[in-house]
């Protein structure tokens, strides 16, 4: 059994997996003061349904480096699933989560094993200490997670990294969760435990761009309130009840003016404006119970969270292939 998992989704970058293992070999080795550290550490690589070559890459990494392990997933299933699919996996004492790009590079490492090893805390989370990324991506990380903790109460450092490590108990506790949209941050916090946070170094991307484009950082942050926070609906309430008590007195203020003064000529533009106004608010309400109303729908179909297509140097379990996490 290995002393350290590292949990690695793909999605159209397996080209970077032999670089990736590379330093990470390199840096583990400096590390753990060995020459070999297929003994001490696994690399689950998560191919979350890669539309180009990207699998062969993997599987040629797996042939490499006796360490590496793949699991290929039937499509792609999201990013959150592709991870909770290899935290399953991960059989390590401490399981870490890390991109391959190495914009959380893999000499950080270290910095989080001796915070965890610390024993005061069950996971631990890099901070970064100055983000080396395009601004609009740095400026939205921000927003989001500024908005997150203010609908759900949540405590996300702002400036926190995707680079994360935890204990063998978290991330058992991690694995009872079955959620089907599942969203690793909020998880974490609802879990409990006692978090730590250490500050880590951030560089640039150096090979390839980032598909996580603005779509999907949305399509994230909508599924992500929606499935930690009812305050949007009681949002909607109040307003409703607001936009009511003005509407009352409206009306009150109609009749008295029918009941003591001239009648005057109906303001049409008033009224189509107050008519277009509902009407937009409305369908918006609408729109935001149906949100909800779809997520329900998706967790009382109770489909897996995932369908795994194939396995390297991984027990092809066929209670696995259809994983119901």
């Amino acid at each position: 059994m290995p002393a350290y998992s590292f949990v690695v989704p793909i999605y159209n970058d397996g080209y970077l997996a032999q670089p990736f293992c590379q330093t990470l070999e390199r840096e583990m080795c400096l590390f753990l003061l060995v020459k070999d550290i297929s003994q001490e550490v696994e690399v689950i690589f998560v191919n979350d349904g890669s539309r180009n070559d990207s699998q062969s890459l993997l599987r040629e990494a797996a042939r490499t480096f006796p360490f590496v392990k793949v699991i290929e997933l039937s499509r792609n299933f999201g990013q959150h699933v592709a991870v909770s699919c290899g935290y399953r996996f991960a059989t390590g004492d401490y399981v870490a989560m890390i991109n391959v790009d190495m914009q959380d590079p893999p000499d950080q490492i270290p910095v989080l094993v001796r915070r965890l090893r610390v024993g005061d805390c069950d996971i631990v989370l890099g901070l970064r200490e100055k983000r080396q990324s395009p601004w609009h991506e740095h400026l939205t990380s921000r927003a989001f997670n500024a908005l997150l903790n203010a609908l759900t109460g949540a405590e996300t450092p702002l400036n926190a990294a995707s680079l994360r490590m935890m204990t063998r108990p978290f991330v058992d506790a991690y694995n009872t969760l079955n959620e089907k949209t599942p969203f690793i941050p909020g998880l974490e916090n609802w879990l409990g435990f006692k978090h730590g946070y250490v500050t880590i170094r951030h560089q640039a991307r150096t090979l390839g761009k980032s598909s996580y484009t603005f779509r999907k950082r949305l399509h994230m942050a909508t599924e992500s309130i929606i499935g930690f926070s009812d305050l949007p609906l009681r949002l909607a309430a109040a307003l409703g009840c607001g936009v009511t008590f003005v509407g009352v007195i409206l009306i009150a203020g109609l009749a008295l003016q029918r009941l003591f003064f001239a009648e005057t000529l109906p303001g049409y533009t008033s009224t189509l404006g107050m008519i277009v106004l509902l009407g937009g608010a409305n369908l918006m309400f609408l729109g935001l119970v149906g949100l909800y109303v779809g997520r329900i729908l998706r967790e009382v179909q109770d489909r897996p969270r995932y369908v795994i297509k194939s396995f390297e140097n991984l027990p092809a379990r066929a209670d696995d292939l259809a994983a119901n996490g």
